[in-house]
């Protein structure tokens, strides 16, 4: 059986860390909607649906038992996590990254798809993106991208980053732009639900196996009609 038919039966339990934020949750609601298992690990539970095909795991990724409890088992991982301040410098974000992908190993769980922002694309100057930037409101969090690109790129699995820019509310699904190891035109917004559609996408896409993904969202406009009143 092809590695897209499997991720795509009805049996296969998807591991998904941050089930209850913003791009979390509309991966979740997708994963679900397709009939897929998802064992989500969560601080608080209570935030997630109740559903059948939904295991919540109690925990943070500090708690090595909770992690191994969610990936024990899964076909694939999806990390969907951020900074609780961005405006303070901490490695708590790329160290639960790291407890992941130690966990995905020993567990034997290959495939794991997360996300960053665009300054963890590569940079035509050396380096990623960020790393050329100016000091600013994303210095911390750009930092911890970055960490977390290198521990992927060094864990031997079959990851994916996907790296968006702003992330918005008000676009919907259906208007993403997608580009391997740079960001495609289009300006410099990502909605939500297209980041969601992506990531859920790629989970069966060999073609995305180590390789970081540039998404933005095109905002439609409605074409005036020309033809007379």
């Amino acid at each position: 059986m092809s590695s897209t038919a499997a991720h795509r039966r009805s049996d296969v339990t998807i591991a998904l860390f941050g089930a209850t934020g913003r791009t979390g949750r509309r991966v979740l609601d997708r994963l679900l909607a397709q009939g897929r298992k998802v064992r989500a690990l969560a601080r608080d539970p209570s935030r997630l649906p109740a559903h059948a095909n939904l295991t919540a795991i109690a925990g943070g990724t500090h708690d090595a038992a909770a992690v191994e409890g969610a990936v024990r088992g899964a076909e694939a991982i999806v990390v969907c996590l951020g900074m609780d301040d961005i405006a303070r410098p901490s490695t708590a974000f790329s160290d639960g990254v790291r407890a992941i992908v130690a966990a995905a190993k020993d567990a034997g769980v290959r495939r794991i798809v997360a996300i960053a922002s665009a300054g963890a694309l590569p940079d035509p100057r050396g380096g990623l993106a960020s790393e050329h930037a100016a000091p600013g409101p994303y210095t911390n969090v750009n930092a911890e991208h970055a960490r977390n690109y290198r521990t992927l790129a060094a864990s031997g699995l079959d990851w994916t980053l996907m790296c968006a820019v702003d992330l918005v509310d008000d676009v919907p699904a259906g208007n993403a732009r997608r580009a391997y190891e740079t960001l495609p035109a289009g300006g410099t917004l990502t909605g939500y639900d297209d980041l969601a559609a992506a990531i859920v996408e790629l989970l069966d896409e060999p073609e995305s196996y180590g390789k970081r993904v540039g998404i933005v969202s095109v905002r439609r406009t409605l074409t005036p009609d020309p033809s007379p009143a």
